[in-house]
């Protein structure tokens, strides 16, 4: 049973876990909010920016062509500054459970439009989100369904296996046949069960054929219109996926709906699912009861809907193990230290966490630049994996204490030595950044620092409002007081003292991990 917010600790880490990081004075609105949490939750859910038409304005405004710099612009406004918080952090999270890429997808105006597919669904039904993913034309193109045809014995061609494979293997009910706490189902051997067969992805496939991209008014392929059919490349035979016949002289439509249906029904989907999106927006492992707990909302929200995402979403997010601060997971024993519970934030939700916490601006008014260099420097940007298997895989562990102890940190597979080096010196970019004037940097106004300097205890409780919102941990305030008076006695000057308590604290667990 989901619980309520009603301390400014719990407010603080719940907007860390739901927004792309607290702003000063969101606290005290989520506490004080008309309706209370649920009256914050409907007035989210209320709100909607999207990505296309910003980045559409943001090619206008310079004259430049809608590419990836447009894009990346619009995402940065939207996940800084934009009202509707809840939705772009769940737009985001999505992202890397429906992947697409530009790593083998559109450009820019198709991967803003694919994104306000998310952003557009990420609160409504899952089926509704799911088959809105599939026929959009950037995971047509991504995935290569668009332009899958039905077997053709002359020529020697096949439907294209690729989207039928990963919209059952990542995007609906995983590999294995699970229990409703998200553990495997085991054989009389002891070995976890398949969830699904290559024939049913051969199968699948076929029911899939006959989509491609629709025309533009010039008569080009549209990136951003959902796919049509074209009757002749669908596959109208009998078929039959995951036990369920598909009857023969369907429509390529019909087919799909079919088929989205077979996967929203899927006994798997809640639980798989609802793993995913705990993972990406509060705790790497989470415990039985609380997967459990998710899935069951999704199964039903209490009105007799499936898979209604508003309440799965409410549910990660207010979970009682959340809010009491539970061990993270059943079999392992790890004390009371609360650093134990939680997670490493992904390197994109750490910047995201830093720049509105200081209240970071562009200084260009047409657009947000990428100053950060996300891709280059972070090892991860929106729509930007590698591959459909994200920028890490959510079984990922660490070789040590982690994967010792049967527990996964999936962050972790992009936190190289190479990565650390690289994030904080893009941190330490933005640090400077305060006297940065060039249009395509950013800028935050340094002047509570610098009037609070040189009185350490006004400096600290600036620091833990501001940038920690009452959580910075006793160790972090000593160590960082200490640090500050050492550098005053030394004459140091207040450019130095602010990056160097700035960089250290970027650098603390305290604002690298999520609890």
């Amino acid at each position: 049973m989901a619980i309520t917010i009603n301390d400014s600790v719990q407010a603080t880490k719940f907007l860390y876990r739901a927004t792309f990081g607290p702003k000063h004075g969101d606290v005290e609105k989520l506490l004080d909010f008309n309706g209370g949490i649920d009256g914050w939750f409907e007035d989210q859910f209320s709100r909607q920016n999207m990505h296309l038409n910003l980045a559409r304005k943001v090619a206008e405004d310079t004259g430049e062509p809608l590419n990836e710099s447009a894009r990346m612009s619009a995402w940065w406004q939207r996940s800084l500054t934009g009202g509707d918080q809840l939705r772009q952090r769940v737009a985001f999270a999505l992202s890397q459970v429906f992947v697409v890429s530009n790593n083998g997808g559109p450009g820019g105006e198709g991967l803003a439009s694919y994104y306000d597919v998310l952003v557009r669904n990420a609160f409504s039904r899952f089926d509704e989100l799911l088959k809105a993913v599939t026929l959009h034309p950037a995971m047509g193109q991504f995935l290569t369904l668009a332009g899958s045809r039905a077997h053709n014995e002359q020529n020697n061609t096949f439907p294209d296996e690729n989207y039928a494979r990963e919209v059952m293997q990542l995007f609906s009910i995983g590999l294995w046949q699970l229990n409703i706490n998200g553990q495997p189902k085991l054989d009389n051997q002891g070995k976890p069960i398949p969830a699904y067969s290559q024939q049913d992805v051969e199968e699948l496939s076929r029911a899939l054929t006959g989509w491609r991209k629709d025309k533009d008014a010039d008569g080009k392929d549209s990136n951003t219109k959902s796919m049509v059919n074209n009757p002749d490349w669908h596959d109208e035979g009998a078929k039959s996926v995951l036990g369920v016949d598909f009857p023969a002289g369907q429509s390529a439509s019909d087919d799909l709906d079919m088929a989205i249906e077979l996967l929203y029904q899927h006994p798997n989907t809640p639980v798989f699912i609802s793993r995913l999106l705990i993972q990406r927006l509060t705790i790497s492992n989470p415990r039985r009861d609380y997967i459990e707990r998710v899935a069951r909302v999704f199964i039903d929200d209490g009105a007799g809907v499936r898979g209604n995402m508003k309440a799965v979403i409410k549910a990660i997010l207010l979970d009682e193990d959340l809010l009491e601060g539970r061990a993270m997971a059943d079999h392992q024993n790890f004390g009371s230290n609360p650093r134990n519970f939680g997670k490493v934030k992904e390197p994109v939700i750490a910047m995201t966490n830093f720049c509105r916490a200081l209240n970071v601006k562009s200084n260009d008014s047409r657009r947000w630049w990428d100053f950060p260099g996300l891709q280059n420097n972070f090892g991860q940007a929106p729509l930007q994996a590698p591959s459909v298997f994200n920028f890490y895989e959510p079984d990922y562990a660490p070789k040590g204490e982690i994967a010792n102890k049967e527990l996964t940190a999936p962050e972790f597979n992009i936190h190289t030595m190479d990565s650390m080096r690289r994030i904080s010196n893009a941190m330490w970019g933005l640090i400077l950044s305060h006297r940065y004037t060039q249009l395509k940097q950013w800028t935050w106004d340094r002047t509570p620092l610098e009037n609070r300097v040189d009185d350490p205890e006004r400096y600290m409780e600036w620091i833990n409002e501001r940038i920690f919102f009452g959580l910075m941990s006793d160790e972090l305030h000593h160590y960082l007081e200490n640090l500050l008076i050492e550098m005053t006695d030394k004459n140091i000057g207040t450019d130095r003292r602010t990056f160097a308590t700035l960089f250290a604290i970027q650098c603390s667990p305290d604002f690298r991990c999520q609890e």
